[in-house]
């Protein structure tokens, strides 16, 4: 099972509308079985995929097994894909409740473990930022997508990001950066240049920028009616763009399995 936690220390970049639609469409065009991980407090994505989902608690949750209980994985209103739930009890584990003992940093990659032969496909949906649940997907994780709106605030937290990353390879060694994903661009001049700085500044860390996803209402409509654009909005240009960085990702995967390795 390949694992791929989708992280920025900014809010605002459309992390977990890349999380539901990777999910979606690894789940509908490759027929792979993905299991989703809220660990956001804010559990957006949690209530976009789960009928009738409360934020406030599910039993067997994100929180719970960082707190040494069971998880409970769920289904989810899209075919193939299941989900451990997010909820506001994540707010509470910031990284000193791991080094005092009160929640299991290890605790999600001893879980998938259990679970890999059940599941082709993990997505963590990571908190804006650097928390218990944070440090728990970056064990857990084979690589990281960094989804970021182009603009200077954004390009200048790349640095702290890669720090934090940098920091947990000394307990996940096999952590790897996939790339930086730019989300909701826009053609303009301005932009360009940006995306060259972007560019510029991902060559000093030896990372890839994926396609640019484009910005499109449809996204938004398609979170008030809770369904990832692969059925909201079928010939969005946003969701063409959605599968070209798929099918990059999923490139990866199939190279990883011909040389094999482990996914």
């Amino acid at each position: 099972m390949r694992t791929t936690a989708t992280m920025n220390m900014k809010g605002g970049t459309a992390k977990t509308v890349t999380a539901i639609n990777l999910a979606a469409i690894l789940a509908h065009d490759y027929a792979l079985r993905v299991l989703l991980v809220d660990a956001d407090s804010q559990a957006n994505l949690t209530e976009f995929v789960i009928e009738d989902a409360a934020a406030e608690h599910i039993p067997g949750g994100f929180s719970d097994l960082l707190y040494g209980e069971k998880a409970k994985v769920l289904p989810t209103k899209i075919r193939n894909v299941s989900i451990i739930a997010g909820d506001l009890l994540l707010m509470d584990l910031d990284v000193s409740s791991a080094r005092h003992g009160i929640s299991h940093p290890m605790a999600l990659r001893e879980f998938l473990k259990e679970v890999e032969d059940q599941f082709d496909w993990c997505i963590i949906d990571c908190p804006p930022a650097f928390s218990a649940a944070a440090m728990a997907a970056l064990i857990a994780a084979d690589e990281v997508v960094i989804p970021m709106k182009v603009d200077a605030f954004g390009i200048q937290g790349m640095g702290r990001l890669m720090g934090q990353i940098q920091n947990m390879r000394r307990i996940n060694p096999d952590l790897e950066v996939a790339g930086v994903l730019p989300t909701m661009t826009e053609r303009n001049p301005a932009l360009v240049e940006q995306e060259d700085a972007l560019r510029g500044r991902l060559a000093g860390y030896q990372i890839r920028m994926f396609n640019n996803i484009r910005r499109s209402k449809l996204v938004n409509e398609s979170t008030f009616s809770q369904e990832p654009l692969i059925t909201s909005s079928p010939k969005s240009k946003t969701l063409r763009d959605y599968r070209i960085f798929a099918k990059r990702l999923i490139g990866d995967y199939l190279d990883g399995k011909a040389e094999g390795g482990e996914i």
